[in-house]
Formats: structure tokens, sequence, C-alpha cells
């Protein structure tokens, strides 16, 4: 449906939503010295204002306007902040549970279902070992952004590939630890030919994932697939069972239920890419997923998936026949609208719209990532970059509405997703520094994660209390 009654509710669906959306505190505006907000004074390497001083009202370190990116002036102690574990002594966007794990009394490497039987991994030509043209590729999984066409694409060339990452297995996930954890990853290749990891969890915000060092990185590649957050929802919305709108217990309501569970519909991007568990995104947030994706060797948008695949991930190892033979790129259709179909009201989709906006700057900028990263490994021919904001086209889209060129004119605050403007969308290069002090400074202790086959809550192959329903997943 274009225009008509729905684009008059839903003009006004923004406005409203911002009274009982979960996360309206957060915005997209960048200010000096905002990712450190939530900070303790100490702990942020700048002195406290004078008594009865609006500290809002103190200079920037850099003396620029407001709109620039950041300034240097609220880089943290790192000696004070990545030497603890205590979350008091934390900014909000590190904390997270760091109980000790407890592991199986026999930890070990066991093969996944998948690399058995007839994928005989024992005639695996253990020569690869440390043949520069052969490389481990580690695949970031966010749920619903197609990474099981991803596995299923890197299961027909490789030796060995886990669908999910069983940490019960010692498939990934044994060590905060960059140089532990990567090392682990290489004797499993060496060893059983395990050439395609997949971490479909949510990502604890110290866990160094990519990797940083050149050490860790060697003999690896890092990818992940990054899809529009409102088409992945939508992909949520048609496999949950009714109560699709206002209704006690539906979706929507969620994530006021207290700590906010990782499966829930809301942001999984932005929560998983970040480690934010409760109920509020920040652009701390934003600016952590934002600092992992710049680490990825190849950040894949939705839209460029067969581009990837076929001109990187096929010569990478140089895989031939089958999906790699050339069959040519696919236009991806889209399936239905079930918030539509199933009439739900337009001042809801609004709402939803609205509180998607972390994981809608994170995509646009996951969009610009990939379209240069390709460019510069020299594949030709690529689709046009879509320049229109992400969160705007949605709502173009439900409006019934037409972006035009005025709306990035010189008085329009807009900035479109171009080359021209990675700046803008990406994150502030002091905090990614940061970020890279927390990650490559881990001890060489065992992750407490959240997602699929996980040691604390997730599902267990059989032998480790997850029974036959979890060794089904396995």
């Amino acid at each position: 449906m274009r225009g008509g009654p729905l684009a008059a509710v839903i003009l006004n669906a923004v406005a409203l939503s911002v009274l009982f959306i979960g996360n309206a505190g957060w915005k997209c505006t960048r200010y000096p010295d905002q990712y450190l907000s939530d900070a303790p004074l100490e702990l942020v390497g700048r002195p406290r204002p004078a008594a009865g001083a609006d500290d809002d009202d103190q200079p920037s370190a850099s003396g620029e306007d407001d709109d620039q990116i950041i300034s240097t002036g609220g880089v943290p102690s790192l000696g004070l902040v990545t030497g603890t574990k205590d979350n008091a002594q934390q900014p909000n966007y590190l904390r997270w549970d760091m109980s000790a794990v407890q592991v199986p009394p026999d930890w070990r490497y066991q093969p996944p279902r998948t690399c058995t039987g007839s994928k005989n991994i024992t005639n695996f030509d253990s020569s690869a070992r440390g043949r520069g043209d052969q490389k481990i590729i580690v695949h970031y999984h966010l749920q619903h952004n197609a990474g099981t066409n991803f596995y299923s694409f890197a299961n027909k060339y490789t030796p060995c590939a886990t669908r999910a990452c069983w940490q019960d297995s010692k498939h990934c996930l044994v060590s905060y630890n960059e140089e532990a954890e990567a090392e682990n990853i290489r004797q499993n290749y060496e060893r059983y030919g395990v050439q395609y990891v997949s971490y479909e969890v949510m990502l604890p915000p110290r866990f160094p994932l990519p990797f940083v060092s050149d050490t860790a990185r060697q003999g690896i590649f890092f990818t992940t697939i990054v899809r529009d957050p409102f088409k992945r929802f939508l992909t949520h919305v048609r496999r949950a069972p009714g109560k699709k709108g206002f209704e006690p217990g539906s979706s929507f309501w969620k994530d006021f239920s207290g700590v906010h569970n990782i499966y829930f519909p809301d942001n999984l991007n932005a929560r998983w890419l970040s480690g934010a568990r409760d109920n509020r995104l920040s652009g701390d947030h934003v600016n952590i997923a934002k600092c992992r994706l710049q680490l990825f060797d190849l950040v894949i948008a939705d839209k460029l998936f067969d581009v990837a695949v076929e001109e990187v991930m096929c010569p990478l190892n140089g895989w031939k026949g089958g999906q790699c033979a050339g069959s040519g790129r696919k236009e991806h259709s889209s399936k239905s609208d079930p918030l539509q179909a199933a009439g739900v009201d337009a001042h809801l989709i609004g709402a939803w719209v609205e509180r998607l906006r972390p994981s809608f700057e994170i995509y646009d900028y996951a969009r610009i990532l990939s379209w240069r990263q390709l460019s510069e490994r020299g594949v030709e021919g690529l689709p046009e970059l879509s320049q229109v904001p992400s969160y705007m086209d949605t709502l173009a889209n439900y409006l019934g509405a037409e972006v035009s060129e005025q709306h990035f004119g010189s008085r329009s605050f807009v900035r479109a997703v171009t080359l021209e403007n990675e700046k803008h969308y990406a994150p502030p290069d002091e905090f990614c520094d940061r970020m890279k002090e927390v990650w490559t400074s881990n001890p060489d202790e065992v992750p407490n994660a959240y997602g699929i086959g996980t040691l604390m809550n997730g599902w267990r192959p059989k032998g480790f209390g997850g029974g036959e329903a979890a060794a089904s997943r396995y």
C-alpha cells in the first residue's frame, strides 16, 4: 500500500513511538565525549567540573564544533579500566557477567556430526599446515542474517565446517586472550580440517573478534554478513507464533522485561556486536559494533552476498565448481510483509522502525565498508550503492514517499550513504583505539558467552547434558 490512510497515520508514528519504545533515549548525534558519558569521571582521564558548573558547558579538548566526530579529551585511563573485572569500576558499555565458567572434566575437541561419516576428515591433507595459500574462514554469524546460507556454501568445499561454535567441544570460545583463541582455531584446522568456524553468539564486549594483532590473525580470514535490520526483524516476525501486535506477550513488549534476552527481535545486530544485554542501547554500544566491523577482512552487506561469494570467497582458497563456477549473480526478491498482512497498526510499525535506529546506523556503515572492501579487492561491476540511509528508506517505503536530492541538500542534516561520507558514519578513531587496547589485554580465561553451543546458556551436544534434542542441532 502506498499513500492513503497508512501514510497519514505513520507520519505521527515516529513522534508517538518516543513515548513508549524501549531505547528512545538513543540518538544518532555525535557530541564530543559522548561515548564516555556513562563512565565515572575518575576513569576517563578528565577532572570533575568545578562546584556549581555544568559539565555539559565545558569546552571540548579540540575546540571543534559539536558536529565533529569526537574530541580526544575523554579517552579513558587505560590502566584503570583494562585491569579490573569489577563491573562497578567499568563504563556501562564494558559491563558483562565475568563469572568463572565451569568446563567439562575432559574438555577437548570433538568433531561436529557434519564432519563425520561421508565427510571423512581422516583423509584431510595435513600438509596444508603452514601453507600461506589456504585460509581458515571465521564467520561471525548474526542470527537471521543469511549465515545459514553461507555455512551451506562453505560446507561444500571445506574438509570440515562448524555450523555453530560449540564451546563444549573446543571449537571456539576457549579464551578471552586472542592469541590463545587463535591458536585453538589453527590447531583444529591443522589436526582435524576445521577450515570454517561459525560464531553464532552474542559477543561479550571484551571478547576479541575479529582478532586485532597480526600474529593472532595469521592464516585466518574474518567475515560477517550484515542484513537490513528491518528485513531481519520481519524474518523474526514470520517465524514468531502469533502476537504480532500490541497485545500482552507480543514481541513489542519483551524488551521491557529486565535483562534483555539475546534472541529478542529488538536490535539483535547491534546487541550481538556490542554485548548490550540491558534494555537501553547507547551510542557507546553502536561504536563498539562499528569498531568490530572495521576489523573484518570482508563485511558482506546483504545485497552484495552473491558478489562477495563468487568474487572473493571462492578464489580465497581456490574453490572450483558448484556455486564457485560463476553461475551468475542473482537478484534477491523480498517476501511479503507479515506486519501489513496481519493488519498491524501503522503506529506500531512506525514505533518498530524508530526502535531499530541503532541497527540502521550500523547497517549503513556496513554497506559502506562492504562496497569499499570489495572494490579494493578489484571486484568490478558492483551494484550501485544506495545513497539513502536505511532508516529513511524504510520510512519512505511505508509512507509511499519518494526520497529526492533535496533531502541531502545544504539545508538538510541527512548525509548520503556514500564512500565520501564514510567518516561521518564511522566510529571515532579514539574509541576504536581504546577498544583495541581492551581486546588485546585480556587474560587467558574461558569466556562466559551467550548463544548456541556455549557452556553457560546454550544448547549442548549429547554427552554434556544436552540430550537428543540438543544433539540433533549439533
